[in-house]
């Protein structure tokens, strides 16, 4: 089993971001709905062909962000960026907010708010070995309703199951699941013809993944219920069997 076989994931719903293990840039970039004008690249490997020197990072056009799509980030370490509307607004940008956008990316944490006036983002993506640890910041809380609605499906495909997204209602349920640590293991998933049913835990909040990975069977068998996503005559549903 890989990690990219489970899906665990915390929504914060005070600071709206998502910490999550086992979701890659592939998967948001290919279920993210909202289009992106500017990506400012807080920390990555990335060798671009715009640079601002006023604030002494790269950043990449919406006309090259199929580049960046195309790349291995898992291999930057860190990879951490935020959106952004206009170039003029890194033009614009203070000491102070500069140096907020650089402690985003060594910390992960915002040293203020996460979503800057200026840049008027509606993203920060933070991430260390992309697909290990990463955390989302979503400035409007349905953007990563859709991100979910589409991330089972758009997973499945490597299963050879050709599947419709989440109803909104069901995401939105599994969503607010996510507040305690929802364990999602694809691993598990058992296919028939006519449907599909994954297993998934709340196994709580847990910030070391490595301990999560490592101790999963224990996490799961300590969880009070065991949760199945269920797709049936072309809808989605959620069951608990004790």
């Amino acid at each position: 089993m890989k990690s990219k076989d489970i899906i665990y994931m915390i929504y914060n719903e005070d600071e709206q971001s998502v910490t999550s293990m086992g979701i890659e840039f592939t998967d948001f970039i290919n279920c993210f709905t909202f289009e992106l004008n500017y990506i400012l690249l807080l920390a990555s490997g990335y060798a671009g062909e715009d640079f601002h020197s006023g604030v002494g990072l790269e950043f990449v056009t919406s006309e090259n962000l199929n580049d960046l799509y195309n790349e291995n980030v898992y291999s930057y370490g860190d990879f951490c960026w935020v959106d952004f509307n206009t170039v003029s607004a890194l033009d614009n940008l203070v000491p102070q907010e500069k140096a907020e956008l650089l402690y985003l990316s060594h910390y992960k944490q915002p040293l203020a708010s996460p979503f800057f006036d200026k840049l008027d983002n509606k993203i920060v993506y933070l991430a260390h070995d992309d697909g290990w640890f990463n955390k989302i910041f979503y400035k409007d809380i349905n953007n990563y309703i859709e991100v979910l609605r589409h991330l089972i499906s758009f997973r499945l495909k490597s299963y050879k199951k050709n599947v419709r997204s989440l109803n909104v209602d069901v995401a939105e349920e599994l969503a607010q699941m996510a507040r305690d640590g929802i364990l999602i293991d694809l691993y598990k998933l058992i296919k028939s013809r006519n449907g599909v049913e994954i297993p998934f835990n709340v196994i709580g909040k847990v910030y070391d993944f490595d301990d999560v990975y490592t101790n999963m069977e224990r996490y799961k068998a300590k969880a009070r219920l065991e949760y199945w996503l269920v797709y049936k005559n072309k809808e989605w549903s959620i069951k608990s069997y004790r």
